[in-house]
């Protein structure tokens, strides 16, 4: 197939999805209101796994980014179903899950956002609205927001980091102090007084 004929294609692709009344391209957006690493997420037409969108890969408690596009109807309808495919860290399996899509608020087609809850269930909306919005239609309103449990142990891990580098740092320069030169010494024990610093606000932050 040469260049021109495959421009003219695409061109009427593109004019094809975004007619008035019919369907329009829309990006893929991507909420994670859970504590799990999103390893890929993605969108599908039931029953067409060649119309897939997306595959993005959220941090708990994250937002992905806008990737480009998925082709969702300009007005609602009542029995309107996509497919979120996704994979959850640590587990290597692949999910499919058909779920319904809310109606548009407003009436008005946007991005869809596919949604990942705290209890491992997913779902999806079309909105020109973030969440932040009022007319936001997703069941959670606002962005993710980390929970104080999931902060908690956040911290907790980096306290860890924090003292088995401070532990090394002061075990090289009791080991190997008496052979360096003066500049350097002090500058490791700078590096050994901002760490106890952090250590210090770490453990003084519950």
């Amino acid at each position: 197939m040469n260049t021109l004929l495959k421009s003219q294609l695409w061109r009427g692709l593109l004019l094809a999805i975004c007619l008035p009344g019919v369907a329009m391209a829309a990006s893929i957006q991507a909420l994670n209101y859970s504590s799990r690493e999103v390893d890929y997420i993605a969108v599908e037409n039931p029953g067409n796994t060649n119309s897939g969108g997306g595959g993005d890969s959220i941090r708990p408690y994250g937002q992905g980014g806008s990737i480009c596009c998925f082709t969702v109807p300009e007005k609602w309808h009542a029995d309107l179903k996509v497919v979120v495919v996704y994979q959850l860290s640590p587990d290597p399996t692949f999910h499919r899950e058909t779920v319904s899509v809310p109606q548009y608020p407003d009436g008005k087609a946007g991005d869809i956002w596919l949604i990942v809850y705290e209890d491992g269930s997913v779902g999806a909306v079309v909105s020109l609205y973030g969440p932040s919005r009022p007319e936001w239609p997703g069941k959670i309103k606002g962005y993710p927001v980390p929970t104080k449990e999931y902060r908690d142990e956040r911290r907790k891990q980096k306290l860890k980091r924090e003292k088995a580098s401070l532990l090394t740092v002061e075990r090289g320069l009791l080991l190997r102090g008496n052979s360096l030169p003066d500049e350097k010494v002090k500058e490791i024990q700078e590096i050994i007084e901002f760490q106890k610093k952090v250590i210090q606000s770490l453990e003084g932050n519950p």
